[in-house]
């Protein structure tokens, strides 16, 4: 509980003698003694006193409603205090921080607030989204205040800004690009388009691919799956109702998986685009995006992937794999710890590709769309020329509006983190830092699903995922227990344990998953199923705590 107790809040009358001596110390003697000017003060003096205990009754208000409103959501932040105080007046809250990431908060008890003890929320929803990295915070802060210019300006302060810009480019390409050249680099800086969310860049791609396709004797035809992020169907869907294209949506397997033979298949003569995401938000299943954007580059069909999940959990390299017919966008090799370590990249045919900071360490607001170069022209495709948002020149003319300057620089920097070379415990081997996090990754999630499964049973406990570690993302778990309610049990853990029964982007209808419904998940699991996703700062002793709250508010449910 956080009291406030602001530095005017002192007794009316004391604030008032104070104020009436002001008052007359500004008036000489030789105008007091006139009525007129007496009013002036006794009117001047009212008015302060009332402002003054209004100031006292906002000042309990605040406390008040500060007392109230305590909740995780107000308590968890990854802001220095010192910044807190320095610009709020308000006391530093509770952190509780490790190296780079927080992965719990502390919050105040509601049952009182003199508790000392504050308790522990366990923050298992990284897919969700994750908390800004506290070295990507520290670099964004001279975009608020001293090199605050607008990058498109032509005088002293658009130098720095401008630099800025151009240095997240190039640090976003070297996830994407083996080279460490900057020149080579800055050749590719038009590709980047920075956007506002990865809704807008999904919303652009989809764009971007019917504007260069203009002239199709028939009506332009998409292909996706059925499991893609709602920033893609439901914008294919409004144009379909719109009766601008056609679509096909590809069913998954049961892992969670599209069959890539299958999306080829649902190629038709008139198909302008093939979207398809690199790894699913649910279930963590990895898709083939490699074997499909092959296909479609013989084709010359434009592809697009969402790999809002994927970076930073798996390679996103264009470097291309040993094995050109590879069904999966990346494979792995286990450790002696049972540590997943990726080991291949994506192929170099993806044509458009949407990247999320908020997924990322960076914070939210801040994503872009690479774009390959050439990829309109290589595929005998119109350049597009009216992109969704016009104004300004900005983003080489096609996206307008003036650079968020300081998210942008976050989400270069969250790129720069991940590429960071780091040594592995085991072997010494050098290796991107966020390779290292893919292992510490899922050798939590492993330990995670196991402590469910001996302490409730297999029979209770199903792992909804692709069965093969080579084919999801490290840190995710999509667990469902058997005749089990997840509402209900979200609402039992939801202090203790931060987790999510699906996609937070479309949680709160309260309707089955639609990717469990399409991996043909048993009703009585897929009821009953939470998405856990970790982070690359979450502990060990996190991982057991948290499945001791999830077994007991499951027994608790089940009557056992």
């Amino acid at each position: 509980t956080h009291t406030h107790t602001h530095t005017h809040t002192t007794s009316s009358k004391h604030h008032q003698s104070n104020v009436t001596l002001d008052v007359l110390l500004l008036h000489s003697p030789t105008h007091a003694h006139t009525r007129q000017h007496m009013k002036l003060i006794h009117a001047t003096t009212a008015l302060l006193s009332t402002l003054s205990s209004r100031l006292t009754s906002t000042t309990a208000t605040f406390t008040t409603t500060r007392r109230r409103t305590s909740s995780p959501l107000a308590t968890f932040t990854t802001l220095p205090p010192s910044f807190l105080t320095r610009h709020h007046s308000i006391p530093p809250l509770s952190l509780r921080t490790s190296s780079s990431f927080s992965s719990s908060y502390t919050m105040s008890s509601s049952s009182s607030s003199t508790n000392n003890n504050p308790k522990k929320c366990i923050y298992l929803d990284y897919n969700g989204t994750t908390p800004i990295d506290k070295r990507v915070l520290e670099t964004m802060m001279p975009y608020f205040t001293h090199h605050f210019g607008n990058p498109s300006s032509g005088h002293y302060y658009g130098i720095a800004p401008k630099e800025a810009v151009a240095r997240a480019r190039s640090s976003i390409l070297s996830l994407l690009y083996d080279t460490k050249k900057e020149e080579e680099l800055e050749r590719l800086h038009n590709g980047i388009i920075f956007t506002g969310c990865g809704t807008e860049a999904d919303n652009l791609a989809i764009h971007l691919a019917l504007q260069a396709n203009p002239t199709t004797t028939s009506k332009p035809h998409i292909v996706t799956s059925n499991v893609e992020h709602p920033a893609i169907t439901q914008y294919l869907q409004s144009l379909e109702s719109q009766g601008v294209i056609s679509v096909s949506y590809v069913p998954v397997n049961k892992e969670g998986i599209v069959p890539a033979q299958d999306m080829i298949q649902a190629i038709q003569p008139n198909t302008i685009l093939v979207t398809l995401m690199l790894a699913n938000n649910e279930s963590g299943a990895l898709q083939p995006i490699q074997q499909v954007s092959q296909y479609c580059q013989t084709q010359n069909i434009l592809f697009h992937t969402d790999a809002a999940q994927a970076v930073g959990k798996v390679s996103v390299s264009f470097t291309t794999t040993d094995d050109d017919n590879s069904s999966y966008s990346s494979s792995f090799s286990i450790g002696e710890n049972n540590a997943v370590v990726t080991t291949q990249g994506i192929g170099n045919a993806i044509d458009m590709m949407t990247i999320v900071g908020h997924k990322i360490g960076a914070p939210k607001g801040i994503a872009c769309l690479y774009i390959a170069p050439n990829c309109f022209t290589n595929k005998k495709k119109v350049l597009p020329k009216h992109y969704m948002l016009l104004g300004g020149g900005q983003e080489y003319g096609k996206r307008a509006g003036t650079e968020n300057v300081p998210y942008i620089v976050g989400l270069g920097t969250a790129a720069d983190l991940l590429m960071q070379q780091t040594t592995l415990e085991e072997g010494g081997e050098v290796v991107p830092q966020w390779q290292k996090n893919a292992k510490h990754m899922y050798a939590l999630k492993s330990r995670l699903y196991s402590n469910l499964v001996q302490a409730l049973g297999s029979d209770i406990v199903r792992d909804n995922g692709p069965s093969s570690p080579c084919h999801k993302l490290p840190n995710t778990l999509s667990v469902g227990f058997r005749n089990v309610q997840s509402g209900d049990l979200l609402r039992n853990i939801e202090m203790d344990v931060a987790c999510s029964a699906g996609s937070a982007c479309h949680a709160s209808g309260g309707a089955l998953s639609a990717v469990l419904v399409a991996m043909d998940v048993p009703l009585e699991y897929a009821r009953g199923t939470l998405r856990l996703s970790v982070g690359p700062s979450t502990t060990l002793e996190e991982v057991d705590e948290a499945s001791e709250i999830i077994v007991g508010a499951v027994r608790k449910q089940l009557g056992k």
